[in-house]
C-alpha cells in the first residue's frame, strides 16, 4: 500500500517517527508505534524496550537532555512491511556522530511494532 507521495506504509511510518524524533516530540513519536512495541539491539538480540510506557521512559528524558538531537537519514530501503534506515545521529553523545542502522517492521495499521538497531561504536 502506498500513500499520495508514493511512499509505502513502511516508508511513511519510518519517516513520521524520524520527524517526531527530530522535533523531540515524545507524544508524536510514540504515536508512530504500536502499544506492544519491542525494540531490540540487533547484535546481541537483547530486547531493551517493551511497550510504550518503557519507550516514554527511555526517549522522553533523552529528548529533554539532548537539545541538539538530530537524525539524518543517509539511505532508506523499503521492502514490504519493513523499512531499513541508515542513519547519522548527532546530539545524543556530545561531539560525536553515531552511524547507525534501524530496521522497522510496520503492521497493517501503519504502526511500528518491532524495531532492531545497530550502531558503529
Amino acid at each position: 500500500m502506498q500513500n499520495k507521495n508514493n511512499e509505502s506504509l513502511a516508508e511513511y511510518a519510518a519517516q513520521r517517527q524520524v520527524d517526531a524524533y527530530n522535533d523531540k516530540d515524545i507524544d508524536a513519536f510514540l504515536d508512530c508505534y504500536s502499544d506492544d512495541i519491542e525494540l531490540t539491539y540487533q547484535h546481541s538480540g537483547e530486547v531493551f524496550c517493551k511497550g510504550k510506557v518503557e519507550m516514554r521512559a527511555i526517549y522522553g528524558p533523552m529528548f529533554n537532555r539532548c537539545p541538539d538531537l538530530l537524525c539524518i537519514i543517509v539511505k532508506r530501503i523499503a521492502c514490504g512491511e519493513f523499512a531499513i534506515d541508515e542513519e547519522l545521529v548527532n546530539g545524543q553523545v556530545k561531539g560525536k556522530t553515531i552511524h547507525a542502522t534501524a530496521i522497522y517492521h510496520v503492521n497493517q495499521n501503519g504502526l511500528i511494532d518491532k524495531a532492531w538497531f545497530m550502531r558503529d561504536e
